[in-house]
């Protein structure tokens, strides 16, 4: 097929001096002493593009000190056939020079349709970007592409600190310096890093009298359908300058918008990455924010502040009801728990008001809110709905935006309420009286308080993980431990893990009293559930034990030595009430403590809802008749060849 079309519909069909991927190329090059910014298409765009194209070049070449982003604002080429492109766009982000071959090897070939791309911005990593693209030889209806191209400085992407002498990424970020405000980055972003087995820190230390705030833009790591403690690419947030200092945030997927505030003047942020490709990585600011003006320039008190007015919603009603309520004051003293009541409390409440009461802890904290009253003005009694009446709105920020948590409206009967992060709202809406009714509602007193182990009253808190809890056999043998905020509803965006120590002699028995989960069995990722999961790893998924979500209560878990592991994981969009659970460290040195304890299992296995086999010992012995009976529905299972056993099989 002749390509005079190409060159008619394309204005610049040059060749930068070098070396094409063929002699037959055609090239089509932008540079940035013409134009900081443009467009570029395929042929023919937005009409289908012609068949028979072998190769067309694209270079894009900038300054010295500039790099190349480029947008797919439409992308529409032959879907791939046996995980093959014969219609592609092969992109080169890695070049000294504009110039490439058949030994230059690509960073992403792309084809099919915009929403098969792995991403839409694509980056170089110095001043040169190029790419092919090619279509076979049969005639198609796809439309190609269309994108837009900007040459940028490379500084925009510079970390603002000292960069540790013999390290790659290690970076001194100090409030003494000239910026107290500024911007770090992982290595390569937003391009690529060639670097294998990525480990960067970023200290952040300023004054006494300073905290740092961080505010991750963006987080796009490798992502995994388990949870972080698995994952290989991971950024640790420490509340202090070492790694021996509590995490207090975790992030291992993508993520947005995220803020954390320090408890002291010093923080670290720790980077694992297997490696770092196109897109991946971070791109974060941070601030170092004087105690007289934190957070931002909100001021703080022992008491509540009483920072703007109400919301007139239909009358002369005017009350100052606004509250920030901070979980340290402007002397540095720890404001942990308190109270906090509508207008007038416990005298009935204004009409046509709004007041908003905004929490705001740090570290690890979250916030957690009760009702000790709550009666409020309701039309119908009947009613249970909460739409158009007075009402009282909890919020929290998730991906930097607010979320609703719950409502409460009437005389409802409140659970315990947690944030996701260090900040939560409390939003209160009177409206104005139908039919000429009068209120004598009391309104509500409500009950805060600011907590770092998520109203998780057991086990001692973990320093590796932003919400871990150790259970040793050599302070107790057996307890019990819960979801987040149990018996109220768990925080989204949360993952916890309860690890359990055992003397090499013992193995950890786990029972649930109480499960609800939010999730669709098997509780994987493409059904946005939520889950509990087993390992007897303690940083690896345990591929024999299935995950649980839903109403199915676990069975009776068996660990196989020493060690079990717990974990609970909730994602953004939805929550639950959780579980309450029991555990024991069993000692098994006699063989016949375990045959007593197995019957006692068996037993209480019958409390457990449906869902999956689990109950497998630690070489995938069965362990009771209910076991045996689901073992015959997979591909193997062992038979225990114990005589007590194959007297339960005759039963």
């Amino acid at each position: 097929m002749r390509l005079v079309p190409i060159v008619l519909v394309i204005s610049a069909l040059e060749c930068m001096r070098g070396v094409t991927v063929s002699p037959a190329c055609k090239c089509i090059s932008y540079e940035s002493s013409h134009t900081k910014v443009g467009y570029f298409t395929s042929p023919n765009f937005s009409q289908p593009y012609p068949d028979g194209i072998h190769c067309l070049l694209y270079t894009f070449v900038g300054e010295k000190d500039e790099m190349v982003e480029l947008t797919l604002l439409e992308f529409d080429l032959q879907a791939p056939f046996h995980d093959s492109c014969d219609d592609a766009v092969t992109m080169y982000l890695d070049l000294k020079q504009p110039a490439v071959n058949e030994y230059t090897k690509p960073d992403a070939v792309l084809c099919g349709s915009i929403y098969n791309i792995p991403s839409v911005h694509y980056y170089s990593t110095k001043n040169i970007l190029m790419f092919e693209f090619k279509s076979d030889d049969i005639r198609s209806n796809n439309t190609g592409f269309q994108g837009e191209f900007k040459f940028l400085k490379q500084d925009l992407f510079s970390t603002n600190g000292d960069l540790v002498s013999n390290t790659n990424c290690d970076y001194i970020i100090d409030s003494k310096g000239k910026l107290r405000r500024g911007k770090f980055f992982s290595p390569g972003y937003p391009s690529f890093n060639k670097m294998k087995s990525i480990h960067c820190k970023y200290t952040f230390a300023g004054s006494h009298n300073q905290r740092v705030k961080l505010y991750f833009k963006k987080v796009t790591l490798k992502g995994t359908e388990s949870s972080c403690i698995s994952s290989r690419d991971k950024i640790l947030v420490h509340d202090g300058d070492s790694i021996e200092s509590a995490v207090i945030a975790e992030y291992c997927d993508t993520e947005s918008l995220v803020e954390v505030f320090s408890t002291g003047s010093n923080m670290l942020v720790q980077l694992f990455a297997k490696t770092i490709k196109s897109t991946e990585g971070f791109e974060a600011s941070y601030e170092f924010i004087d105690d007289s003006i934190y957070p931002s320039s909100e001021l703080s008190s022992t008491e509540p502040d009483r920072e703007g007015g109400s919301t007139d919603l239909g009358s002369p009603s005017v009350v100052d009801c606004d509250r920030i309520i901070r979980s340290v004051n402007q002397a540095g003293q720890p404001t942990v728990s308190g109270n906090f009541t509508s207008p007038n409390y416990p005298n009935p409440y204004p009409a046509n008001i709004q007041c908003r009461y905004t929490f705001i802890g740090k570290g690890r904290e979250r916030v957690q809110i009760k009702f000790a009253d709550f009666d409020l003005y309701h039309p119908t009694k009947e009613s249970e709905d909460c739409v158009d009446v007075d009402i009282v709105e909890i919020s929290t920020i998730i991906n930097g935006e607010s979320a609703d948590v719950d409502d409460f409206c009437g005389k409802a009967e409140s659970q315990m309420v947690m944030s996701s992060g260090a900040k939560l709202t409390v939003t209160f809406m009177s409206f104005g009286a139908l039919n000429g009714a009068t209120r004598d509602n009391r309104g509500f007193l409500g009950q805060y308080n600011f907590v770092t182990n998520f109203g998780i009253e057991t086990g001692e808190m973990a320093n590796d993980s932003a919400c871990g809890f150790i259970y040793n056999s050599s302070v107790t043998k057996s307890g019990t431990f819960n979801s987040p905020n149990y018996p109220g509803r768990y925080p989204r965006n949360t993952e916890c893990h309860f690890m359990f120590y055992g003397f090499p002699e013992e193995q950890v028995r786990i029972a649930f009293t109480y499960f609800d989960i939010e999730g669709i069995y098997p509780c994987l990722g493409n059904t946005e559930s939520d889950y509990v999961e087993f390992s007897n790893f303690r940083a690896s998924v345990d591929r024999k034990l299935p995950r649980y979500c839903g109403g199915n209560k676990p069975r009776v878990q068996i660990s196989d030595g020493q060690f079990f592991r717990v974990t609970f994981k909730s994602n953004s969009m939805f929550d639950a009430t959780g579980f309450d659970a029991k555990y024991q460290f069993i000692d098994v040195s006699n063989a016949g403590n375990i045959n007593n304890q197995q019957a006692s299992d068996s037993s209480a296995k019958t409390s457990g809802g449906g869902g999956s086999p689990s109950s497998t010992s630690s070489n995938g012995i069965c362990l009771s008749c209910t076991c045996i009976f689901m073992c015959m529905q997979v591909s193997w299972c062992f038979l225990p060849l114990v005589s007590s056993y194959w007297q339960l099989v005759l039963l």
